[in-house]
C-alpha cells in the first residue's frame, strides 16, 4: 500500500506551524519563569508584599493563560502537535524506495519502543497522571530521531 504524502515544501511549513505554535504555547511558563528568576525566584507578588512600604492595593498580573484561558493553550499544543506531523507525512527532496524502507523500519521500532514504554510505566506506576499528548509527542519525536539517524547511517 502507498501512503501518499504531502509535497516536499510542507516540511518547512509543519515545522514553522510546530515551533511557532510550540513558542507561543510555552511562552506563558518561559516568560514567568524569567521573571521569577530575575526576582531571585521569589515569585513577584510575594516579593511585592514582603516589602514594608506596600501599597495597599496591588495590581494583579495577568498571564497569557489568564488572559486566554487553558482552553486556548491545548488548542496551541494540538496545533502544534498537527505541526510535527505535517513534518513527518512531508516527502523528502528525493523520495524513493530505500526512503519508503526507513520510514517503515522507523515507524516500527518506534512502535515497538512506545509500547514498551507504556507496559513499564504501567507497570511500576500505580497512578500515572499523563495526558495522551505527552505519548503522542514523545512518539513523533522519537520516530523523528529514529528516521534521522537511520537516513544518515544507511
Amino acid at each position: 500500500m502507498k501512503l501518499q504524502i504531502l509535497p516536499n515544501w510542507c516540511k518547512k511549513l509543519g515545522l514553522t506551524v510546530f515551533i511557532v505554535f510550540s513558542f507561543i504555547a510555552a511562552g506563558d511558563d518561559f516568560v514567568n519563569g524569567f521573571c521569577d528568576g530575575y526576582n531571585s525566584f521569589q515569585p513577584i507578588d510575594e516579593k511585592i508584599a514582603n516589602k514594608e512600604h506596600v501599597v495597599s492595593q496591588i495590581e494583579h498580573i495577568t498571564t497569557f493563560k489568564d488572559f486566554f484561558g487553558a482552553k486556548t493553550l491545548r488548542y496551541l499544543d494540538a496545533l502544534s502537535i498537527l505541526g510535527i506531523l505535517m513534518y513527518m507525512l512531508s516527502k523528502e527532496k528525493v523520495e524513493d524506495d530505500y526512503i519508503n524502507q526507513l520510514r517503515l523500519e522507523s515507524y516500527q521500532l518506534t512502535a515497538i519502543v512506545g509500547i514498551l514504554i507504556s507496559i513499564v510505566l504501567y507497570a511500576f506506576s500505580e497512578e500515572i497522571k499523563l495526558t495522551i499528548d505527552y505519548f503522542v509527542t514523545l512518539f513523533m519525536y522519537f520516530y523523528l530521531i529514529t528516521f534521522f539517524i537511520k537516513k544518515r547511517i544507511y
